[in-house]
């Protein structure tokens, strides 16, 4: 039985953040950014000392971290870090933590908890995959690394960063390969979901054409 959910997936920086908030708004849906949540994690493992890829460690702290979102907020053991997991630092080891086998089914089983209640759209790399293999409606946003690149440096979120195109490429580059090659949950398109292509496409574009899609599921009996 197809559940009432949205699974936005695809790569690092193709807009599903973007994308997902204004469809949950439009549809009065619940927004959830499964990716902030190994975010938030990350920046616990940065603040502690702790090595990214010392999975032990990693793990019991996945086991013993309160991640919630509230008005589209993240927060990690009750504080505000909505702006703090968007750092240099964070990025650079998200991959790496999000790899972990063990985090990655505490943070899924937190996702599908929130998920269960429905009317719930939610964005990342394994959402229709693995989180929500049975929602009703899945898509896939892709685009160019280059068009990635650029759209990133264009964020508010990273204004604050002296950031070079080539740079955020590579960046970009290699967090897809980590992504893609991860054993567990990989970067995958669901069989069954909506492939779009951002290249060259406003937002507004990307929107209407995941609405127009909803849509015209709804109307089919």
């Amino acid at each position: 039985m197809k559940e009432d959910i949205i699974t936005i997936d695809g790569p690092v920086g193709v807009g599903k953040s973007t994308i997902a908030k204004i469809i949950a708004e439009k549809l009065c849906y619940v927004y959830l950014d499964t990716g902030a949540m190994y975010r938030a994690l990350s920046l616990k493992v940065i603040r502690l000392g702790i090595q990214p890829n010392d999975t032990e460690r990693v793990s019991e702290l996945s086991r013993n971290t309160d991640i919630s979102f509230e008005g589209g907020r993240v927060f990690l053991d009750g504080e505000d870090v909505s702006s703090l997991i968007r750092t240099r630092e964070v990025e650079e080891i998200v991959s790496i933590v999000s790899s972990i086998p063990e985090v990655r089914r505490n943070i899924v089983a937190i996702q599908r908890k929130i998920a269960s209640k429905g009317k719930v759209i939610m964005e990342g790399r394994d959402c229709g995959t693995v989180v929500a293999p049975n929602a009703r409606y899945k898509f896939y946003l892709d685009a160019s690394v280059e068009e990635r690149a650029r759209r990133r440096l264009l964020d508010k979120k990273y204004s604050n960063q002296d950031l070079k195109l080539e740079d955020v490429i590579k960046s970009i580059q290699q967090r897809d390969q980590l992504d893609r090659t991860r054993q567990d949950s990989p970067l995958t398109i669901p069989g069954d979901a909506v492939v779009i292509n951002t290249d060259g496409l406003s937002v507004e574009d990307v929107v209407s054409r995941i609405l127009s899609v909803i849509q015209e599921k709804q109307s089919k009996p």
